[in-house]
């Protein structure tokens, strides 16, 4: 059950940073942006480890493999892409084209991780997201004359779903504070150096906005909900993690209408009653 709280938790936090990011799309590149936010959230980790003096355990080479591949896969290009598309497109149906994450997911799951795959958890996944297409509606005339950010927010997908296998392989080996630190680090370390090579230096104007934002961000997406997303994948599972998920795109609405000063509409909140109850659905059934 503890696991079902912590990525549903986990999922109203994303559920923010889509909506800040696209409001301040404008000033922010990509790969830094994803190297400056695995910087901060790693420094809130360390503060963490530190205080409940955590020891870095010896691994072995697999699982360091394995920590660094999930990194770098998932939160590394998964959210470049992720960041790209929502340029593009806007944070709303970014994040439902990325959220077919879910699919990805599931199939690795139940075809290398031996996960069974229950008749409760298929009609959750359908329901759950039904809501989101139902969401998405009106808003899917963008996408025809938007294929690259449609393009990221695929690449975003098939990177989120393949990491997200890759952590449960991993969690056998290491603590999930430990496994979280480590995969930041992975991400500062690669990706802030090589954006500021691709991209350059942030504008000296707008690098107070842009360190608000990502700090912002990296505490939600990062600090906070990285480490309950890969507590209730070590507690639940990766089919059931990834299906509470959905809850994520469907919120998304109603955090970019707020941020933008628009009213959502009523299908937007039809649209989470049915993710949640799909939710629901694969959690008790």
């Amino acid at each position: 059950m503890l696991g079902y709280v912590a990525i549903i938790l986990a999922s109203v936090l994303w559920s923010l940073s889509p909506a800040l990011i696209s409001r301040y799309r404008s000033i922010i590149r990509p790969v830094v942006f994803t190297g400056l936010r695995a910087l901060i959230a790693s420094l809130s980790i360390l503060v963490s480890l530190i205080n409940k003096d955590v020891v870095l355990e010896v691994l072995d080479a697999e699982t360091i493999l394995l920590i660094i591949s999930s990194a770098l896969i998932g939160p590394g290009l998964g959210d470049i892409c992720f960041t790209k598309s929502i340029k593009i497109l806007g944070g709303f149906i970014a994040v439902v084209l990325s959220y077919t994450y879910i699919f990805v997911a599931q199939a690795i799951a139940v075809v290398f991780l031996s996960e069974f795959m229950r008749v409760s958890l298929v009609l959750g996944a359908v329901l759950a997201f039904s809501g989101v297409v139902l969401v998405a509606g009106s808003d899917s005339s963008q996408l025809i004359v938007k294929r690259e950010g449609i393009a990221y927010a695929v690449l975003a997908s098939i990177s989120w779903g393949v990491s997200t296998s890759l952590i449960k392989v991993a969690l056998r080996s290491v603590d999930e504070v430990v496994l979280v630190f480590l995969r930041l680090v992975t991400i500062f370390v690669v990706f802030l150096p090589l954006g500021l090579v691709i991209e350059g230096s942030p504008p000296r104007n707008v690098f107070k906005r842009l360190l608000a934002v990502a700090s912002v961000t990296a505490i939600l997406d990062w600090s906070l909900g990285m480490y309950l997303f890969v507590y209730s994948i070590g507690s639940i599972g990766v089919s059931n993690t990834v299906v509470a998920t959905a809850l994520t795109p469907t919120l998304t609405t109603v955090t970019t209408k707020v941020l933008a000063g628009e009213k959502p509409l009523l299908k937007h909140f039809l649209g989470v009653l049915m993710t949640s109850v799909g939710i629901l659905i694969t959690a008790f059934w």
